[in-house]
């Protein structure tokens, strides 16, 4: 049991709800569909939670690899990412570089075992789906592309939780998918572009200093970087309210811009950061729980810890309003019947 809490504690299960929240929206999205199957939706969600495992895995052989090799920009940091080294059972030798490897390609083979019964029923869509998120998260970070090197690694993220696990959600549990998922799923992968954009912007020094590349490195300046993050923290509203007015959404889909005050916060602290990185920052109770914002104020790491934190819990309340407004919509279905 202590080996098993080992793994899964270095797998970083505190990334989990950039995956579990967008497969679960898919999930209760789907259940309007004819064929929606919730053991099919259950498989799925659970596959995809060990993908991501492994893929996090994969993330920090490579890196510690990649540092091997001469490559510093993924261990040797300075900035915040100091303060959160990564795989440090490989860094201090607990774990040999081929046992890592093992034990993630390990997480790989569950994902698989629970996928299988979804490829029997659902077919080569899903297959093909699966794939290209596999290819493309293990080269996120493994040679020779390393496509998290180069400026993309924000977009892949929002891509693979977005777009490509709600369409993947939508048609494991009922076998299609149709405007209204490939909209939200835009939304939701934005929302998790947001959580590493808002990382990179307050770490940007430390990046360049690595020769880490980030969105905000291609951004190339300050006007640029908070215009593509006014759009990011904003445009999934723009598109939920659009989807609405066309009824491509439903109208209870409206709930899901009560989200909205969680975004504004982020980038109204944003703009301070723009102008002092290290000034006072405060949580505010309707912000999300903040047991830990003493420790966290005590550690010195606030002003890092509010933005993210921010950050991740508009995507959190994004995804339950979401949720909130297919069970409203399933309800509704159910008493016209």
């Amino acid at each position: 049991m202590s080996k098993i809490k080992f793994w899964f504690n270095n797998s970083r299960p505190v990334a989990l709800p950039q995956s579990m929240l967008p497969a679960l929206v898919a999930a209760f999205f789907a259940t309007k569909y004819s064929d929606f199957r919730w053991y099919l939706a259950l498989l799925a969600i659970i596959g995809v939670a060990f993908a991501h495992l492994s893929l996090n895995l994969f993330d920090d052989y490579f890196d510690f690899k990649n540092a091997e090799q001469g490559d510093r920009s993924a261990l040797a940091r300075e900035g915040f990412r100091a303060m959160t080294v990564k795989c440090p059972p490989l860094v201090d030798g607990t774990v040999s570089p081929r046992k890592w490897f093992l034990v993630s390609c390990l997480f790989a083979l569950i994902a698989v075992c629970f996928g299988v019964p979804v490829f029997l029923i659902r077919g080569m869509r899903i297959l093909w789906i699966v794939l290209a998120v596999a290819v493309i998260g293990l080269f996120y970070s493994a040679p020779p592309l390393k496509l998290g090197y180069h400026g993309l690694g924000e977009l892949i993220i929002g891509g693979i939780f977005g777009p490509a696990l709600g369409i993947g959600m939508s048609i494991a549990a009922s076998g299609e998918f149709h405007i209204s998922e490939v909209i939200i799923s835009i939304c939701l992968g934005l929302f998790v572009i947001n959580i590493l954009y808002v990382h990179s912007i307050m770490d940007y020094a430390a990046d360049m200093k690595a020769g880490k590349k980030t969105l905000a490195w291609l951004a190339h300046n300050d006007t640029v970087r908070y215009i593509i993050l006014a759009f990011i923290n904003f445009a999934p509203y723009v598109f939920v309210i659009l989807g609405v007015i066309f009824k491509v959404l439903s109208l209870y889909m409206i709930i899901c811009v009560f989200a909205i005050p969680w975004n504004i916060a982020l980038f109204a602290s944003m703009l301070r950061f723009k102008k002092d990185q290290f000034a006072p920052v405060e949580w505010k109770g309707w912000y999300g729980p903040s047991s830990m914002w003493e420790e966290i104020r005590k550690a010195g790491i606030d002003w890092f810890m509010q933005r993210w934190l921010l950050a991740r819990n508009a995507n959190s309340v994004f995804c339950v309003l979401c949720i909130i407004a297919s069970i409203a919509i399933m309800i509704v279905k159910f008493t016209v019947l």
